[in-house]
Parts: C-alpha cells; structure tokens; sequence
C-alpha cells in the first residue's frame, strides 16, 4: 500500500500569501510519481471565497486523471459549514444524520454554504465510506504578558474522521484520514477515538490512520507503542523539525520506504509511505 498525505494550508503558498489556483497540475505530478493507492489531504477548502470558490478535491481529481490515465475516486468531508473569511461557521452534521439529509446547508460531504475539511482520493474502488466526530477543544485564551491585546482566544475547531475501505491486489484496508486540534490533549483524545472507531469497524480489511496529527512522535509511541509508526519531518516546509503527519498500522504491517514532497503549495511537505502487510 503506497499512501501520500498531504496538508494543503487551503491551497495557499508556505509563506501564506495568496491562493496558488494554478498548482494542481505540477502537483498531481508530483504525487503520480510515487503511484499512490490513496491520497489523503487535510485543510482542503469547499467553495470558500479565500480560494475562489474551488472544490479543490475535484480539481485535484482531474489533474490526476490527466497525469496518470486512471479514474480516481474522491470524498472530501468538511468540519465544519460556512465561510472562513467572515467567520460564519457552524458544525457540520455528519451526511448518515437526517439533519443534513433535510437540510442541505449542513451536509458534510457537500456544504451549501462552503466548507473546509478533508479528502480522500484513490484509483481504486472504495467498498464503503465511514465517518465520525471527534470533537472540539474548550475555547481558551493564551495569556503572553500583562496587555489584554496580545492575548489571543482560541474557539476550539470541530475535528472529524473520513474513512474508505479500499480494495486492492494486496487486500482491503479501511484507510482513515484526520487532522486533529493543536491542543495535546485535546488531539490525544482524538487520536485515540480514531483509532480505535477505525479498528472497531475494520472487519476483514487492515485498518490504517495517517493525517496531520498535530503530536510530536514521542507523544503518539507513547499512546500505541506496539502499532507500526511511520513519519517524518514534514513542518515546516522550508526545513522540516516537526513530524506532526504520521501514519499508524498494526504491528504486523512493514514499513518499506518513507520520503516527504516538497509541494508549490503549504506550509507542510506531503508525507509518502510504503507499506506492506
């Protein structure tokens, strides 16, 4: 199984200044050059005004199919429902729930009103799509000094999990795909109820979780010290320290290469994984 995970920062260049709306081609190319089974993105925007309204997961879609011949399958799933630029946001209801069924503004796959999230991409055919909520940190202040003006709030982003079960030549695996709250803590939690909802729900197929995780290594070995982890530094682009995307797999999958992409887009380098089990 060859897997990417990409952070896009919404399609903004590293330094954040400016929507690159040209990139997809050089970067479908750039990730047909590994032959990935999957892609998995995270901070994907969905009709957002800061990024021209692009779906991105679908354009990026078609560059791949350009780049490589083949017909990709896609979901993108959002965190959230609104417009980041005026700070109208609100939880975005999962696509199984009747609310978003009814009510279209909320659907998560979707959203009427725009939406920022997540995506999967493979060649392969998907057997299911699975999804879950994992919760939002407290809304805190960072205190840095006596000036009530230098504090900053922070709100606590709703976080998600998206799921596909994969078939290929070398078997099923239920490939889950996240970016978890910068608060430790808070991403702990997550890290662990994505986990362990992927394994409850794997069946037959082999169970794998990758995305930005927002944990230094030592902090997710510590959590599952006998899963097979597979990372590197990825953050920030320009020179990587930080290996905050990561993948987990059980302890009988083999880790076979691992590199990271330098992208025309982002903050993050995608990082790459080869794996066999």
């Amino acid at each position: 199984m060859r897997i990417i995970s990409a952070n896009l920062q919404h399609g903004t260049t590293a330094e954040d200044i400016g929507s690159s709306r040209d990139c997809w081609q050089e970067l479908a190319r750039l990730f047909a050059a590994y032959h990935p089974d999957a892609i998995c993105l995270q901070e994907v925007d969905y009709h957002q005004m800061r990024s021209g309204f692009q779906d991105q997961s679908r354009v990026l879609v078609a560059a791949l199919k350009e780049a490589t011949g083949q017909e990709w399958q896609h979901k993108f799933l959002s965190f959230f429902t609104g417009q980041v630029t005026f700070g109208v946001r609100f939880p975005a209801v999962l696509t199984a729930s009747s609310l978003a069924i009814h009510h279209r503004l909320f659907q998560a796959n979707r959203p009427l009103l725009g939406g920022y999230g997540v995506a999967i991409l493979t060649p392969h055919p998907v057997r299911r799509w699975v999804s879950a909520k994992l919760g939002a940190a407290p809304p805190r202040i960072k205190i840095s000094g006596w000036n009530p003006l230098t504090w900053r709030f922070y709100g606590g982003q709703t976080r998600s999990l998206l799921g596909a079960e994969i078939v290929t030549a070398q078997g099923r695996f239920l490939l889950g795909n996240t970016h978890l709250e910068l608060g430790v803590a808070t991403a702990k939690r997550q890290l662990v109820r994505s986990w362990e909802g992927l394994s409850l729900r794997a069946g037959k197929a082999t169970p794998l979780l990758v995305g930005d995780f927002n944990l230094r290594e030592e902090a997710t070995r510590a959590l599952y010290p006998y899963l097979t982890l597979a990372t590197a530094p990825t953050f920030p682009a320009s020179e990587p320290t930080f290996q905050i995307d990561q993948l987990f797999a059980p302890p009988n999958c083999q880790v076979l290469a691992i590199d990271t992409i330098q992208m025309p887009i982002s903050d993050h380098r995608a990082l790459f994984v080869e794996l066999q089990s």
